[in-house]
């Protein structure tokens, strides 16, 4: 009996998700300073704690830190969407229209890069297209999945949730500016919740062209 072997190899879902949940808590542990990491060492042992000057330092490290691990996580992503655009358009063909001014061509180059992302790209790693796309035609765009895979498994309005998932968004923002910067388009990408974070997989990314 012959088996038939097909390219199209996919990962499972579940050891996607557990997967990013490591590289956010890989992140965050790698950007500790160590200063924190002494005081908790001496936290257990019994010693006294910093004076009030002392803490507002440790705070301000906390959030120096929490950045420096946003940064790594979008690194890695960006990293990733860069490598999987290059395999997925690689036989992709640009319609050009002729007689067109410079601005209008750039304008069109933007917005076919930007649906190429939406349908192709967002459907090899999710496996559904952004659910809304929406530009002013000037180089920026907002695109809206209302049900985000990665993050459908977190509780609605706890603190911690919320905390854990704008960690964890950083990865697809680095995604979607890997991507765009393989099909020749520089640009900055942030995330925000709809519906005010109560749903939690419900997000949009907006996207800046430089």
């Amino acid at each position: 009996m012959v088996l038939a072997v097909t390219n199209d190899m996919k990962v499972s879902e579940q050891m996607v998700e557990f997967l990013l949940s490591e590289l956010v808590l890989y992140a965050k542990d790698s950007c500790i300073p160590n200063n924190n990491k002494a005081s908790a060492a001496a936290g257990s042992s019994g010693e006294s704690q910093e004076g009030s000057a002392s803490a507002v330092e440790d705070e301000e490290a906390l959030t120096i830190a929490a950045e420096q691990a946003a940064a790594k996580l979008e690194r890695i992503g960006f990293a990733v969407g860069f490598r999987l655009t290059e395999r997925l358009a690689q036989n992709k063909t640009w319609n050009a229209v002729p007689n067109q001014d410079m601005a209008a061509a750039v304008s069109a180059q933007q917005l076919e890069a930007v649906k190429f992302l939406c349908k192709e790209v967002w459907t090899d790693i999710f496996g559904k297209q952004i659910d809304k796309l929406q530009t002013n035609h000037r180089g920026v765009f907002v695109l809206k999945d209302l049900n985000l895979k990665w993050l459908s498994r977190f509780p609605s309005g706890t603190e911690h949730a919320r905390v854990t998932a704008i960690r964890l968004l950083a990865f697809p923002c680095g995604l979607i500016r890997g991507s765009l910067s393989n099909l020749g388009i520089p640009a900055v990408v942030s995330c925000d919740f709809l519906a005010d974070g109560q749903n939690m997989a419900a997000c949009s990314f907006n996207i800046k062209v430089k």
